[in-house]
C-alpha cells in the first residue's frame, strides 16, 4: 500500500467509502474493516500503535451502537439481514450504525498509515494539478510543525521554572505561538520568493511521481469491481 500512487489510492478509497454509504450490511463494514486492518499492519505500522489509534474509535462505534438501538423505526420486529442475521431491529440498527464507524475509520486509517505526506502532496500536484501556491504552502506548514511544537513545549517549561501553572490550551502558551507562527511564515515566504518559487512559475522536477500498473489495477478493482459486487450480492 505505501508504494501505491496517493492521488489513484484517495480515489479509490472515496468511492469504496461511498458504496459502503450506500449500503445497509454489517458484514460489508466488518470486511472493509478487517481487510483495511491487515493492509495496515501489512505495510509496517506497529500494532500498538493502531491499538491506540482504535480507542477512540472504539468509543464512537459504542456510542453509535446505543444511539442505533435506541431511536430505530421498525421498533421490536425481528429481522434478518442479507447476512442472514436474525436479530431484533434495535440490535441490528445498532450493530449496523458501529460497524459503520469502524469501517469508515479503517478506511482513512489505511490512507493516512500508508502514505507520506511530501509524496501525497507531489502526486496532487502532479496527478491532480493541485497549484503550486497550495503545494508549497502544505509543505511549508508541515514543515513548520515540529518548530511550533518544540516552541510550546519551550514555553511551557518556562512558566513552570517560574512556578505558574497554566492549562494546556491557555492563553497566556497560545498567544506567543501565534506571534512567533506569524513571524516564521513571513519569513518563509520571503525566503521562498527570493529562491524563485513564484506560483507562476513552471518548474521541473527532480524526481517526479508516476503512476504504474499496480495503480491502475487498484483504482479499477475499487471503482469497478467493487460496486458490481456490492449490487450482486
Amino acid at each position: 500500500m505505501r508504494h501505491l500512487n496517493p492521488s489513484f489510492k484517495l480515489i479509490s478509497l472515496i468511492v469504496v467509502t461511498i458504496v459502503l454509504a450506500g449500503r445497509q450490511d454489517p458484514v460489508w463494514n466488518a470486511a472493509a474493516f478487517f481487510l483495511s486492518m491487515i493492509l495496515i499492519l501489512s505495510s509496517g505500522t506497529r500494532i500498538r500503535t493502531l491499538l491506540l489509534l482504535l480507542v477512540p474509535v472504539a468509543l464512537a462505534a459504542a456510542g453509535m451502537f446505543f444511539t442505533g438501538y435506541r431511536f430505530t423505526a421498525d421498533a421490536a420486529l425481528p429481522v434478518r439481514s442479507e447476512a442472514f442475521i436474525s436479530a431484533d431491529s434495535h440490535v441490528l440498527n445498532g450493530i449496523t450504525q458501529a460497524s459503520r464507524v469502524f469501517a469508515y475509520a479503517g478506511i482513512g486509517y489505511l490512507f493516512a498509515l500508508t502514505t507520506d505526506k511530501i509524496h501525497m502532496i507531489r502526486s496532487f500536484q502532479r496527478q491532480l494539478h493541485l497549484p503550486q501556491v497550495f503545494a508549497y504552502g502544505l509543505l511549508a506548514a508541515w514543515g513548520a510543525f515540529p518548530h511550533m511544537a518544540m516552541e510550546y513545549r519551550k514555553t511551557r517549561a518556562a512558566f513552570r521554572a517560574r512556578g505558574t501553572r497554566v492549562f494546556p490550551a491557555s492563553p497566556a502558551l497560545l498567544a506567543p505561538l501565534l506571534v512567533k507562527s506569524v513571524r516564521w511564515s513571513n519569513e518563509l515566504s520571503s525566503a521562498m520568493e527570493s529562491k524563485g518559487f513564484s506560483p507562476d512559475t513552471k518548474r521541473s522536477e527532480y524526481s517526479p511521481v508516476k503512476v504504474h500498473l499496480y495503480d491502475w489495477i487498484f483504482l479499477i478493482f475499487c471503482c469497478a469491481l467493487i460496486p458490481v459486487l456490492s449490487m450482486i450480492a
